[in-house]
């Protein structure tokens, strides 16, 4: 098996990029090649280093002088590539100049960005990224977070239940960022070993059905950007990048996003990126499909969008509130999803439910949406993914014991 790696800054002190010419696991680890976008794919690799990065250094704030100023006019889109060049750019110099990255990305917000623009940032991520590389034709189901409501991890919780009705999961996540408990937090807390490497998430993948790759490992810029999102505390393009950049390239996707208001210029930038099939959905303020009404879709395939919406009434699912589906901190929530993986029926229980049939359509393991939920009750009631659950825990915690 073969593990791409970059070659950046921005992987120093990541102990998966350490020792990366190891071979001593039977794993050929080579570089990707790198992006034209990068700052120093011209270099000579003959120059000293000493003067690749005094060049590099004067020659950044000129670049991004201009991309600045072009945005603060406040009509004039980015293109793909120069969306891509600024955050590579703003990447590799973040750690001396965050406020350049947050200038970058609220003038974006106050523009209004555009799928080229997004798609731009998240292959500026991707060109850093540690891939996972598996035979199987992987789901994620993701959220970009920002709706404010502090639901429980219900995206998470449905992928434990789509891997138990026959899915192949890959998710992707990190801790939270605003709220009291994001997907690693949870995942943490259930048992499962957080911070494996390429080979860790494939195995688990390949023996409990799915796997989830912390963002903070697979994607080493993150370092860079976690900051300043942070400090701005409201939603910029970062809370968008996410769902986009999952290192096992997920074939299929369910992308809930926390307004309508950025429906299609997700579904659009989920195309560009070459997701297969991607729905992305809102729900009542929520950026999940819930049992309190009725959701929006915007289904990405191939070149096409199609639009309609999802009642889960339609499938026998009652209504419920929002403080039904109210979460807390890791250990409240981790208790809440493995009352609903034993079998217990309940809100959250039909949320989960949910997700996760429609996502089964999403991956072709269900034949339609009805489908799928029905398969998703099926396993829930039984409490397989109760089992799904400790099979993860066990293959995680074995790889990480064998240093995967």
């Amino acid at each position: 098996m073969q593990v791409s790696i970059p070659h950046s800054p921005v992987c120093l002190g990541n102990p998966h990029y350490s020792g990366l010419l190891r071979q001593n696991r039977g794993v050929t680890y080579r570089p990707r090649n790198r992006s034209k976008t990068f700052i120093d794919s011209t270099w000579n690799h003959k120059q000293s280093q000493k003067n690749r990065a005094a060049v590099a250094c004067a020659a950044q704030p000129l670049v991004f002088r201009d991309i600045l100023e072009k945005l603060m006019d406040g009509k004039k889109d980015l293109s793909e590539d120069e969306a891509r060049q600024s955050l590579n750019e703003l990447v590799q110099n973040g750690a001396e100049n965050p406020a350049q990255m947050a200038a970058f990305v609220v003038l974006l917000r106050a523009k209004g960005e555009t799928p080229e623009e997004i798609a731009g940032m998240a292959k500026a991520m991707d060109d850093l990224c540690l891939r996972v590389e598996t035979p199987y034709d992987v789901l994620d189901i993701v959220g970009t977070g920002g709706d404010g409501i502090g639901s429980v991890n219900i995206s998470t919780g449905a992928t434990v239940v789509a891997a138990a009705a026959g899915a192949k999961v890959a998710k992707h996540g990190s801790r939270s960022v605003s709220s009291l408990c994001g997907s690693g937090d949870v995942v943490e807390e259930l048992g499962v070993a957080l911070e494996l490497g390429p080979e860790g998430i494939a195995k688990c993948i390949e023996e409990a059905g799915l796997g989830f790759m912390f963002a903070p490992t697979f994607h080493p810029a993150m370092k860079v950007v976690r900051p300043v999102r942070s400090a701005l505390g409201v939603r910029t393009a970062f809370n968008m990048l996410g769902p986009l950049l999952n290192p096992a390239r997920a074939k299929y996707a369910l992308i809930g996003v926390y307004s309508t208001d950025i429906s299609d210029l997700m579904a659009n930038a989920a195309q560009l990126m070459g997701i297969e099939k991607a729905l992305v959905v809102h729900s009542m303020g929520l950026d999940e499909l819930t049992p309190m009404g009725p959701a929006t879709v915007v289904e990405a395939s191939s070149e096409t969008l199609r639009r309609y919406e999802i009642d889960p009434k339609d499938f026998g699912i009652p209504r419920c509130e929002v403080k039904d589906l109210a979460g807390g901190d890791a250990a409240l929530n981790a208790q809440i999803l493995r009352d609903v993986f034993g079998g217990s029926r309940n809100a959250v229980a039909d949320a989960l439910n949910l997700n996760a049939g429609v996502a089964l359509a999403a991956a072709r393991v269900a034949s339609d949406v009805k489908e799928g939920i029905a398969m998703a009750q099926e396993v829930q009631r039984q409490g397989r993914p109760a089992d799904t659950l400790q099979a993860w825990i066990a293959s995680s915690n074995a790889a990480q014991q064998q240093g995967l």
